[in-house]
Parts: structure tokens; sequence; C-alpha cells
């Protein structure tokens, strides 16, 4: 698998879900061209947070591509500060030139983001192994969605109501007779499929919920004619990871992280 173009289509694969489900007031930036090469940038004031998977506020970038240069760093860093931005990041994905694009990020004032590995994993699109389950696991829409209004508390994050209607964003619910249990959602471009924005209410977490959205989401992909399905999860979160990996998910890459947190200068 090349990782080059999967780190490529991953990155524009983000900048699309990124507007169909951000809060509002997203500003979105993607570049072409010196300095900045294919740099995408996502500035969500409303997403702050000290953890970076959960901080919005970023600058996807695949090594040098497209002609960034340390300049083109400095000017996106900018971007940040004039919007009133003091807390973001920025995800290194495979490309060219690594080394001089580290370089640059530290020059910028970043600092790599240290504990945790953030991770891309992929698989080819063929027919999944069921996944053995007790739940009902289906595909839902909005309708059913609307009279689901009021039980879906800690079983889907706001992402996922926010993207119905999207255009290539499936949308898949657990449940157990009645009950919404876990969620999901596939996320079709192209010829790429990814999975998505899963979630399992406490009570029920660890019965392989997500094993069986995992399954009925790769069937999916495989009947709209994805070629490749890719995932992203932390190593500390070991479940995701197992439970990606024995669905026949292999990691491909490792994004490295560089931040600069509101306290630094």
């Amino acid at each position: 698998m090349d990782k080059f173009a999967l780190a490529r289509a991953v990155k524009e694969l983000t900048r699309r879900t990124d507007a169909c489900w951000r809060p509002p007031g997203l500003i979105q930036h993607q570049f072409a061209g010196a300095p900045f090469g294919t740099a995408y940038v996502c500035i969500s004031p409303s997403e702050q947070g000290d953890h970076a998977s959960a901080n919005h506020n970023r600058t996807l970038i695949c090594g040098a591509e497209g002609g960034l240069t340390g300049e083109g760093i400095a000017g996106l860093r900018a971007l940040f500060e004039t919007a009133g931005v003091g807390r973001f990041f920025v995800w290194l994905s495979p490309g060219a030139d690594l080394k001089s694009v580290r370089r640059w990020l530290t020059d910028a004032g970043l600092t790599r983001w240290p504990f945790v590995a953030y991770l891309t994993l992929a698989r080819d699109a063929h027919e999944p192994m069921p996944a053995a389950t007790t739940f009902d696991v289906r595909e839902v829409d909005k309708r059913e969605l609307d009279g689901l209004s009021g039980r879906l508390e800690g079983v889907v994050w706001p992402e996922y109501l926010r993207s119905l209607g999207a255009p290539g964003v499936h949308h898949f619910m657990a449940f157990e007779a009645e009950r919404p249990v876990a969620s999901a959602v596939l996320c079709v471009f192209e010829q790429l499929g990814c999975l998505s924005l899963a979630l399992t209410a406490e009570p029920f977490r660890r019965r392989g919920a997500q094993r069986a959205l995992i399954a009925k989401r790769i069937a999916k992909a495989v009947a709209l004619g994805c070629r490749t399905i890719v995932s992203e999860t932390l190593s500390i979160l070991e479940d995701s990871l197992g439970n990606l990996q024995n669905a026949g998910f292999e990691v491909i890459y490792e994004k490295e992280v560089f931040g600069r947190s509101s306290g630094r200068k």
C-alpha cells in the first residue's frame, strides 16, 4: 500500500469531513504551492482543548509536498495567531523531506507531542469476516434518529448528528432491543472509505458492539466500490486498536504531532 498516496487522500478526506461536522465558526484554508505547499488548515476557535486529538485547530501537511518551506510554516502559524487561537497543532504525515520539515517546525516554536502515537491503519476493501454479536447493528437515517431524540446521550458524538445528510457520510448504530447503545460512521471519498466517530455507551462497552459496527461498515464500503478502507486511532486506546487489527487493519504510518500551547512563545 502506497503510504504517501494514502496520506494525501486522508488529508483531503479530513478537509471534507471537517466541513460537514465541525461547529459553526470554522475557518478552512487549502493551499496549493509554495511557500505553504499543500497544507490544509482548520481553525475552530471553540475547540481549543489541551489534547491534540480533541483540538481541531490544526494544520495537516504531508512532508514538504507542494513546495512547503520554513517561511511557509511560520506563515501557517501566523494564521492561528491572527484568529486569536493560542493552542494549535501540526499533524505531519509521510511525504518529502521530513527531516527539513521537522527542523522548520522546531524553528517555529513547535515541539513534538510525546507519550502517545497517532496511528493511521488501513486494509484492502473486501468482505469482512462476520462479527458475532447479540446487538442489532444497522445503517440509520435522519428519520430514525429523529425518533430517538432524547435517547442518544453517551451513544453518539456531536459530530455524528451534525453530519446527518452530508454527502458520502453513512451513519450506523447498534441496538439492544430498541435501545441505542453504540454508533459509528463510514465516510466515503472517491474509492477510499474511512471508519470514524465510534462511541459506545458506558454500560455496553467490551461486549462486541464496535466489532460488529466495523464489520457492517466494511461491508458497506465494499458495496459502494471502495478499494481501501482506513481508520485512525491512538496507541493508548487498546480496545479500539485491537478491534481494528482483528478486522484486518494494519498500521501504515504514524502521524507526528507538533504543538504549541497557549503558554508557549
